[in-house]
């Protein structure tokens, strides 16, 4: 499926929202809403259930399933966010949430199945992109801290000494940083040094925008540490 850029989802929304309103009536006003990207971090094979002050947002009511995403467009507001387990539908994540109009998000659930967590990040374009990518990087592993991350045959890491996430810390490393476009091999060290996890030959789209995630868990043959990729 073709990504679309974070500016260029934003615009899509609103063309749509504005070309409804014209068919529809003339002196309609677009409800005022936000751009959601939901990440399923979270170790439980089942997937997640997401509800916005209590409507199910899953595409045919589907889960999202573990290391994937999904994206929708929640009203501007105070609003209850909740996760739910898809096989016992118990809630994992409740939470209060703002907002704002024609502003992008990302949330992210992960954890243990015994202590979830979740945190929440602004998604900000960043000026004269051009031919290169955004890219910024969270841990959302467990019981491994102090990670770094290479990228394509650097030797220097693009993210270095990163522990696993808090909400604080998720706000604090939600800024994009430009680099090459291209194909590129990630690979990523624990604080020793060594390689815990790796992805071949991803091809990043100049202009375009991507959270790189470590998530699973360390010595855990059924949720095993990955690398993921999300496109905004």
């Amino acid at each position: 499926m073709k990504k679309v850029s974070i500016q260029l989802f934003i615009c899509l929304f609103m063309v749509l929202i504005s070309f409804s309103s014209c068919l529809k009536d003339d002196d309609y006003v677009p409800v005022p809403a936000g751009f959601m990207t939901f990440v399923n971090a979270y170790p439980d094979a089942s997937g997640l259930y997401y509800q916005i002050d209590g409507r199910t947002l899953n595409a045919g009511y589907a889960p999202v399933a573990h290391k994937e995403y999904s994206k929708a467009a929640p009203y501007a507001g105070s609003r209850n966010l909740r996760a739910l387990s898809g096989s016992q539908n118990k809630t994992v994540i409740d939470s209060t949430i703002t907002v704002n109009d024609r502003t992008a998000y990302s949330s992210f659930v992960y954890g243990t199945t015994a202590h979830p967590k979740f945190a929440m990040t602004q998604d900000k374009s960043i000026q004269g992109l051009g031919d290169k990518t955004a890219f910024r990087f969270l841990n959302l592993a467990n019981d491994v801290a102090n990670v770094n991350l290479f990228m394509g045959d650097s030797d220097t890491p693009a993210f270095d000494n990163r522990p696993v996430e808090t909400g604080a810390s998720a706000v604090q490393n939600q800024t994009f940083i430009a680099k090459e476009s291209g194909s590129q091999s990630l690979r990523i060290t624990d604080a020793s040094g060594n390689e815990i996890a790796k992805r071949e030959n991803y091809n990043f789209t100049k202009g375009y925008y991507y959270t790189i995630i470590l998530i699973g868990t360390k010595g855990d043959s059924n949720m095993p540490l990955y690398i993921g990729v999300i496109a905004h």
